[in-house]
């Protein structure tokens, strides 16, 4: 990703800070000013290794521009969420016949307003910056009429290594209540109220947090997310 974000700290990503930066790098992720000089959409569209470009497709079919300018946050989902969406949809449709295809050319004969309420939900009004969030979070209204998501910046016991790194990281993560919200017990066993498996709210981890662009804060999602919350058929 760009310079100037907050990073996700992976097991790889540690070992290089542990050869190659200093102790502060190392328990915070951070590489400096997360300030980028440009527009949220303008960013997205500005990413070196094209992270975003299916997103990005969808976003000026959907005409969303603007929306994605004047939200104050911005979780974006990346080309891999969507591919992930298009495999689920594949297998969906050769269910009724194996000859069928679901391609990005099918997701974008949606109308419109189909393809707005599905990118509408990842964006807020409120700029939730990592400092503005906690645990166990709060539930926020989407830009996407009825939909509320659930916001939270949870400590979890990682990466810890006595003498180099010792404070705990916080990831943001972003969820979509099934039903009840999920009961958490300490030892981190998470379940339904209901005890029922299919009842289990869609949790996604935000690889990278804590852009700040000139119009709103960006977190993007990470790549094992399914687009539009999207879930296997049983």
């Amino acid at each position: 990703m760009k310079k100037n974000l907050y990073i996700l700290l992976n097991m790889g990503i540690v070992l290089l800070f542990f050869s190659a930066c200093k102790k502060d790098a190392v328990i915070d992720g951070r590489l400096s000013d997360p300030n980028i000089n440009m527009t949220t959409y303008d960013y997205i569209k500005s990413n070196p290794r094209n992270l975003f470009d299916t997103t990005l497709i969808i976003i000026d079919r959907a005409e969303m521009k603007d929306v994605i300018n004047a939200s104050g946050t911005f979780f974006v989902p990346n080309d891999y969420t969507i591919g992930n969406y298009i495999t689920l949809k594949q297998t969906e449709v050769r269910r009724k016949d194996a000859r069928l295809n679901f391609t990005l050319d099918s997701l974008l004969k949606y109308s419109p307003q189909m393809l707005r309420d599905s990118m509408g939900m990842y964006c807020f009004k409120e700029k939730l910056t990592r400092d503005e969030l906690s645990d166990p979070g709060a539930l926020y209204q989407t830009n996407t009429s009825n939909i509320d998501l659930w916001v939270s910046l949870v400590e979890v016991s990682q990466y810890i290594v006595d003498g180099v790194i010792t404070t705990k990281p916080k990831y943001i993560y972003l969820t979509k209540i099934i039903g009840a919200k999920d009961i958490v017990e300490s030892s981190g066993v998470t379940y339904d109220p209901t005890k029922d498996a299919k009842q289990l709210d869609i949790k996604v981890l935000c690889q990278t947090t804590g852009l700040i662009t000139t119009t709103g804060v960006v977190h993007v999602l990470s790549n094992s997310h399914n687009w539009s919350f999207k879930q296997p058929l049983n």
